[in-house]
């Protein structure tokens, strides 16, 4: 068995389509996992307020 999957040149289509989904899956979960990971770090963050004072503002 480990033969067939280490001699991809022997592989049929429907191996190809299996491998193909596979790491399509696999990329699609590290992206989430990377994805969540940036916004569970920045809710822990606090953000800077805008300054709202009146001199600040662009004038009309």
């Amino acid at each position: 068995m480990a033969e067939v999957w280490l001699s991809p040149g022997s592989w049929t289509h429907e191996q190809w389509l299996i491998v193909s989904i596979l790491a399509f899956i696999i990329i699609a979960v590290i992206v989430i996992a990377y994805r969540l990971a940036k916004i569970i770090g920045s809710v822990g963050k606090k953000r800077e307020m805008p300054v709202l004072r009146p001199g600040k503002r662009p004038r009309r």
